[in-house]
């Protein structure tokens, strides 16, 4: 089993700790999941990288594959992500809370959209390098993206621009 040195680990938590924590929180809608998350995904990438696979690209693969197991465990199917973040809580038409309604709306898309929608608009990365984050086709990811999209719009019809 490969591993890298400390050194190069202490880089990888500089260069982008902070980036991963706020697509885990993005992601997952907990801080405090996203904490243990972003930890749980250094040693995953401290035991299996070696110095030549730490680009970005890689670390966040290893990331959003540690927020899918943390989704897919026992406290992510009993609590949900608005009942974490009631203040996201919103009514339908003009009761809809002025701010936070395009994140209330990301948080609460499946988790196929959410991912998507965070790695390509939050993150930055192209459908190509999302496409190798995830092992799916491009034009899988391209077409989860445009129906999150026409998603996030029709929810989200009526509620100012400036609100968003």
């Amino acid at each position: 089993m490969a591993t890298i040195t400390s050194e190069a680990m202490t880089t990888v938590v500089e260069r982008y700790g902070d980036e991963m924590l706020r697509l885990a929180i993005l992601y997952l809608g907990s801080r405090e999941q996203a904490e243990d998350a972003v930890q749980d995904s250094f040693i995953k990438i401290f035991r299996a990288a070696n110095g030549d696979t730490l680009s970005k690209s890689f670390v966040m693969r290893v990331l959003v594959n540690t927020c899918k197991d943390y989704l897919k465990s026992g406290w992510a199917k009993k609590v949900s992500l608005v009942d974490e973040y009631p203040e996201y809580e919103a009514a339908d038409g003009p009761e809809r809370a002025e701010e936070g309604a395009l994140q209330h709306e990301i948080l609460v898309l499946p988790p196929k959209y959410r991912e998507v929608i965070l790695l390509r608009y939050y993150e930055g990365f192209s459908v190509g390098e999302i496409a190798r984050m995830l092992g799916a086709p491009q034009p899988t990811v391209s077409i989860r993206l445009k129906r999150a999209c026409a998603i996030l719009e029709k929810r989200l019809e009526g509620v100012p621009r400036e609100d968003l």
